[in-house]
């Protein structure tokens, strides 16, 4: 089954932020008009497009606060200590609203970082021994998506019966057919990919942001990845409702989507990162 034909709404890796914050002492200003917009992002790329988008614009003034990963970054956004926050997709979004009965919003979708899985040790999946272990996100949303990548290059099988728009119905029970008899381990998002070089472990599930973070190039050294042609894991810009009437963040989010920042991205990136804007 295609990876995206059951079109779930999932969600790319978060991070965490409010050590980090209280450590600097900083906090958002109340009006993101009157002073810097206070975002928190992933070193990579999240930060470096941020970077790139304040150097072109006077439109509006960036704080950006590098996180390294955790569900606190979106609390930190919801308590007001942030305006923003730039390193997750959509399901992971979902995910954290409902568990914490939060309403942050997604006010635009940026660029996509296909996920992928590494091996220090084959070259191809068919290389991969029966009983072989897998590092997967321990999230739910991504932990759904690593299952549903393995379905897509045909290593299991999940439940057709499956609600494709309820990201939590797929856990490893979800699996009717496992040919290879493989085991998952799952591990925190951010440092999934750092298990790739564990004796025990056969190839690691990770999205291309930590991969480059750890050194792996994406389009070069993934045994295999999603497709980016349709995939639902856009990284957004998220903030509490009504945090986009600021003209700064109107500004912002309309810099962060233009052509411009999509031909950067992807001269920069070239092909780990995929900029939604497709003109």
């Amino acid at each position: 089954m295609n990876l995206f034909s059951r079109k779930l709404l999932t969600a790319t890796t978060a991070t965490t932020a409010a050590m980090a914050l209280a450590a600097c002492g900083s906090e958002a200003s109340e009006d993101a008009a009157e002073g810097p917009i206070v975002i928190l992002a992933s070193a990579t790329p999240h930060t470096e497009i941020l970077e790139w988008v304040d150097e072109q614009h006077d439109e509006f003034e960036l704080d950006v606060k590098v996180i390294p990963g955790g569900p606190e970054v979106n609390m930190s956004t919801a308590d007001g200590s942030a305006d923003l926050n730039y390193y997750q997709h959509t399901p992971y979004l979902q995910d954290w609203n409902k568990e914490t009965g939060n309403n942050l919003e997604s006010f635009a979708g940026i660029h996509i970082e296909p996920m992928a899985m590494y091996s220090e040790k084959y070259s191809s999946i068919d290389e991969i021994p029966d009983g072989s272990t897998i590092a997967v996100p321990r999230s739910t949303s991504d932990f759904a998506r690593a299952l549903l990548l393995l379905e897509h290059h045909g290593l299991l099988s999940l439940d057709e019966e499956l609600d494709p728009t309820q990201v939590t119905q797929i856990t490893e029970a979800s699996i009717v057919d496992n040919p290879k008899k493989l085991e998952f381990l799952p591990v925190e998002d951010q440092i999934a990919i750092q298990s790739v070089t564990d004796p025990q472990v056969a190839g690691a599930v990770a999205s291309s942001n930590f991969a480059m973070q750890a050194g792996y190039n994406p389009t070069e050294d993934a045994v295999i990845s999603e497709e980016p042609e349709g995939n639902p894991y856009v990284n957004i810009v998220v903030g509490q409702p009504g945090a986009d009437d600021s003209p700064q963040v109107q500004a912002l989010l309309e810099a962060l989507q233009s052509k411009e920042t999509a031909d950067w991205i992807r001269e920069e990136f070239n092909g780990a990162v995929v900029p939604v804007n497709q003109e």
